[in-house]
Formats: C-alpha cells, structure tokens, sequence
C-alpha cells in the first residue's frame, strides 16, 4: 500500500498525534553518541525543539542527543529526544527514550500518548494499553479514547469518546476521534454518520474509505506511522548504548508508574522474549498455606500493571518467528539497561516493594509468579506479597516484590526487570499485603518464595 495513503489517511482525521510529531522522512545516522559532547545543554534542548518544529529529524536527533549525553537525569531531554526519534520513525529508540523520561518523572501525557502508540507499533498493545490505564486521570479524554482505540481496545475507547463528545469544550476533532474509535471497532454505519458531521458527502465517503484501507489488524503499525505523520526505519536497532540511563546515586528517584503486562525478567532465559503473548507453561501444583485474605481497598488506577488474559498462547513455530523478526529491535534495549540485580535483605527492609502486574484472580496472580519466579533464580530469592485493590468498580489482585533496603534498591531491581523487558513499577506496600510462601520448582531444585 502506497504510503500517500496512509497520510492522507491520518492528516484528514484531525487526530490527536498528528499534533505531535512531524517527518522529514530522512534516515537518521548516529553522531552524538560518537564523542563526548560538549555544550550548554539547555540551548541544544532548544535547537532540538526547533527542529522538531521545523520538522528536521536529522538536526533534531543529533541536537536531543547532546542534550540528553551531556544532562543524561533530566527528564524533559530525554522526552525531547523520544519525539526526536518518533518523528524519524524509530519506534525502538523512542520507546527507550521516552520510557527513560517517564521513570524520571516525566508524567505530561503527550509524552504518555506518544510512549503507548510507539508500544502498538512493535506489537506491544497490551502493554500501551496498561500504560493509558494506569494515567487515565492524566490524559484527556479525547486523546485517551483514541489511543486506546489504537491499542486495541476499541470498545473502550468508543465508550470513553461518545461520552467527550457532549462536553462543550469538544471540537470537530473529539468527533472525528470518535468516528475513528467507531472504524476500528468495525462499526461502519456509525462511523460514517459521526464524520458526516464535519465533512461533506464526498469527503465523507473519501474519508471513510481510506481509513477501511489500514483498518487490518495487521496494519496497525502502519496505523501509527500515519497518525503520527512518519515513515517506519525498519534499520533502528534503539537507543545509542551511551545514552542509556544509568541507575540512580543513593538520593531517591522520583518514578513514574510503569505501564503494560508484566513479563518476566529474563536472566535466566537464553532466548528473546516475545512481544507478543507469552507462552505459558503449567505451574507445578503446589498447595500454598491458608491465608485469610484482606478486604480490598481503593486505590487510583494508576497503581496497576494489569494483564490481558485473553491472549492466546503462541506456538513453538510462531514464536521462533517472532523472537528472529524481533532480535534486533530487543537485543539493543536490553543491552543499554543492564545493571547489577539488588539481593533481598534479611533484616530492616525498608516499606517499598516492587508491583510486577494486577491480575483477576488470586489464582492467576501464583501462576504468574510461579512462571516468572520458575525463570529466575534472583526474582524468586525476594519474599512476595499479594493484596487487593478495586480500581473503577473493578477487584484486582497485585503482585509485588518486598525486601529492599531503600527505594532506590527497589527502583535499580526494578530497572533491570524493565531492561530485561519485563514491565514494573515501585510503590510502598499496600497495608494488609499478604505475604506467600509459593513452592517454585525451577532446573530439577525447589525452595519457597518466602
């Protein structure tokens, strides 16, 4: 399909990231992380943003590298050089980078909405769908229906746009979301109505049309690429090693909650995970003491990682595919992130625990950490915690680790969960958290995770 298609296709729709981003459609070539930079950072920021406005990828890149070489803990660089790369179509690199600005402290939903629809378009809709969950209260509707559209939800996001659309300071363009939220969840008629509202009978039909044309499940990369006005670098292989962010000093970090589906860390693990579902093996059956479970407690819907159970599992075949079509854009992530994994200690652990996912069931939540704590000898040496919450009406069981001596070793053992693509975030433990004592059986040996 001719890539005109696809921008007309998206720059018609008034969408929300076409506000974004631009393209110069120019293929990037590294200079920054070639030598030590030098400068003042705050006015290489500057030129990026300018160039950013000017739609200049190349200039872009290079000043936002700099920037981010020389000032490597300043959030609002690093979500600067995140748009850098989304606006050259390097969705690897953004990811990196704008995950970078986010565990910062970078929470400004451009940079949330960006983050997500960079996630669709390498597959990882469950995870860009836990991250727009967990900051539903920071994006605005508009844009948030939209992405979640775009994540896969569509449903969620007609329900979320059919309600923005009465508020008085919506515009031609919450519609045009909401027709859009309407073709992606296959509702034609309706979509067709809702653009009729803006647009005239041809330009209405026209419109119609060219968004069936990338309305394929398979598209939806190429959704992205359209609605953020870029063409796709198939060549990015992610972030420059030397702009990796490094593990804090002593000092606490302020950190954003980190979104999507738990996978688990992979230190033990020869192959390259799948970023698509993972594939689950039957835990070994094991009864786990009685415990009585805490009533559940209310919490913002930021505090989850939740997972989507309705993946299905993906076959020896299939994922032999994916993880060889992948290599390259995963391998260099988790090359720029590897740190040393913090060990639990025995006496004075601190309150802070490390969430690896919310799941429905309290028998859901043992199963995945029978797998993941089944992969890793280091996650299973940490006590694990379960507790309720009710995000939205909705129960959930999280899953936590415990038994760091600080925040910051809880965010370094976080950090290296994430670089081993696994998703996680730090929190203080949950009063009434349970603590389990599941027998993990991993290369012939068993030990309790206490």
């Amino acid at each position: 399909m001719k890539r005109n298609t696809f921008a007309k296709a998206a720059i018609s729709s008034l969408l929300v990231a076409t506000t974004m981003v631009g393209c110069t459609g120019a293929a990037f070539r590294p200079s920054a992380s070639a030598v030590q930079q030098k400068g003042n950072p705050a006015k290489l920021a500057i030129a990026a943003e300018k160039a950013l406005a000017d739609r200049n990828g190349d200039k872009a890149i290079a000043a936002a590298e700099a920037a981010v070489q020389l000032a490597p803990q300043n959030a609002a660089y690093r979500q600067i050089l995140g748009r850098a790369y989304v606006l050259a179509g390097r969705f690897a690199s953004a990811e990196a980078a704008l995950t970078d600005a986010m565990t910062l402290g970078d929470n400004d939903a451009r940079t949330i909405v960006s983050l997500a629809l960079v996630q669709v378009a390498q597959g990882r809709a469950d995870s860009a769908r836990s991250l727009l969950l967990a900051h539903a209260d920071t994006v605005p509707a508009g844009d948030y229906g939209l992405a979640m559209a775009m994540a896969g939800d569509a449903p969620e996001g007609v329900r979320v746009l059919s309600e923005a659309i009465h508020d008085p300071s919506a515009t031609a363009r919450t519609r045009q979301n909401l027709a859009y939220a309407y073709a992606l969840a296959g509702r034609w008629k309706d979509a067709r109505m809702i653009v009729g509202m803006d647009l005239d009978p041809l330009a209405a039909n026209k419109r119609i049309s060219d968004w069936a044309q990338i309305a394929e499940p398979s598209l939806a990369p190429q959704r992205v690429a359209a609605l953020m006005g870029v063409t796709i670098d198939a060549a990015d292989a992610g972030q420059p090693v030397a702009l990796a962010l490094a593990p804090a000093g002593p000092a606490p970090v302020e950190m954003a909650a980190a979104p999507s589906d738990v996978a688990p860390p992979l230190a033990e693990q020869p192959e390259a995970p799948v970023q698509t579902a993972m594939v689950e093996t039957a835990p070994p059956v094991v009864e786990a003491a009685p415990v009585v479970q805490p009533a559940p407690v209310r919490v913002a819907a930021r505090d989850f990682i939740i997972e989507d159970h309705r993946a299905k599992p993906v076959g020896a075949k299939a994922r032999a595919k994916a993880q060889n079509a992948g290599a390259s854009a995963t391998q260099p992530a988790a090359r720029m992130q590897q740190v040393a994994f913090i060990k639990p200690v025995s006496a004075g652990a601190s309150n802070w625990v490390v969430q690896l996912g919310a799941y429905d069931t309290a028998a859901i939540a043992k199963e995945k950490w029978m797998n993941m704590a089944g992969r890793s000898s280091a996650l299973a040496a940490f006590p694990v915690l379960t507790s309720q919450a009710t995000v939205k009406g909705k129960s959930f069981h999280r899953l936590a680790i415990s038994g760091f001596g600080s925040r910051a070793d809880a965010v370094t053992a976080c950090r290296t969960i994430q670089s081993q693509h696994g998703q996680c975030f730090v929190r203080e433990g949950a009063p009434g958290a349970t603590p389990q004592r599941w027998a993990i059986a991993t290369k012939g040996r068993q030990f309790a995770s206490r």
